[in-house]
């Protein structure tokens, strides 16, 4: 009898085990479902708040593209080059925020946004570069065609947002996305729908003189020491061990300027005798001024002189402000 009840035993043993299994298998399941769940569910929180930081930035992006756009004929060159590039670095950053690992279960609002971040960041870059090539008149024969492709990448981006806000409806409740909002590059209810039109915008970049390239420079020059005074409306300056000359050269045109070669010419009346040299300025921004000290210039006390600098760039438009020049009397030493 004992050794039949152990075998009994044995039996009983032996039909646990599949059972034991069975729950073991259906445990490690549900806990892997929901690891599953929570990474799905963290997933999509982490790309919907990327997602509305993305929106939040393409709303202003937007915005301050329509005023640019707006804006041409009325604002200078460097401040439509701002604004557009200014533009064209939000939708960049936008479509950044997007570049994370996505669950499948939000496949749908995934590629939607990320379409549409991807098309706005395309066409700001290409309206910037298309603008940019018309006004440096580059761009005349196909100008209309580039630009209108350009636009078209912000209304393709436009209406994949469109279709990601339909998406929203079937995201899971625990996943808030109340914030979103629309957001349109082209604006249709823009009060000047032809500020989005590509052959409007060529026209009036064209016509407008700001917008032009303009390369421009001037020039003002003093002393070291400055005059004092006059003699027979003729400036003097005072006596000192030497005499530097200063000039100040300002980029008044709206290009930036590589390369500006500054030449200063002192003449001695009296004798005829030239002492000149030559300065380089390298990289001076439209808008920007430097100084250039020509020091110890080679002169004698107690002469007069004539002092002249000038200016040369390439197409310069206006030559008459590349030169200033004084006559000054150096007293000598009393």
């Amino acid at each position: 009898m004992t050794f039949r009840a152990y075998r009994s035993d044995r039996r009983r043993g032996r039909r646990r085990w599949p059972l034991i299994v069975v729950t073991l298998i259906a445990i490690v399941s549900v806990v892997v479902y929901l690891v599953s769940r929570q990474t799905e569910q963290r997933g999509g929180v982490e790309f919907f708040a990327a997602a509305d930081q993305a929106s939040d930035i393409s709303i202003s992006a937007s915005a301050e593209l329509e005023g640019a756009l707006s804006s041409i004929g009325v604002i200078d060159r460097q401040e439509l080059t701002r604004r557009l590039q200014s533009v064209a670095d939000s939708a960049t950053e936008a479509d950044s925020l997007l570049n994370m690992e996505i669950p499948s279960n939000i496949g749908n609002s995934y590629g939607t946004m990320a379409t549409a971040t991807a098309s706005w960041a395309r066409g700001a870059r290409d309206v910037n570069t298309a603008i940019t090539a018309i006004m440096d008149g580059v761009l005349i024969e196909g100008a209309t065609e580039q630009l209108e492709a350009a636009l078209d990448l912000l209304r393709v981006g436009d209406s994949a947002y469109d279709l990601f806000m339909e998406t929203l409806p079937t995201v899971d409740e625990g996943i808030d996305v109340s914030g979103f909002v629309s957001v349109t590059y082209i604006n249709l209810d823009a009060p000047a729908l032809l500020i989005y039109d590509a052959q409007s915008l060529v026209i009036r970049i064209q016509t407008s003189y700001d917008l032009s390239p303009h390369h421009d420079v001037s020039v003002n020059g003093t002393t070291t020491p400055d005059p004092i005074g006059e003699t027979g409306g003729i400036p003097v300056v005072p006596f000192a061990s030497s005499i530097d000359v200063q000039a100040v050269v300002t980029n008044v045109g709206n290009q930036d300027e590589p390369t500006v070669i500054v030449v200063m010419d002192v003449i001695d009346i009296t004798s005829g005798v030239l002492v000149s040299q030559t300065q380089t300025i390298t990289d001076l921004i439209a808008g920007a001024s430097t100084t250039v000290t020509f020091s110890d210039v080679d002169i004698r006390p107690g002469s007069l002189y004539q002092v002249k600098i000038t200016l040369e760039i390439e197409d310069d438009i206006d030559l008459d402000n590349n030169v200033w020049d004084m006559r000054f009397l150096w007293r000598g030493e009393s």
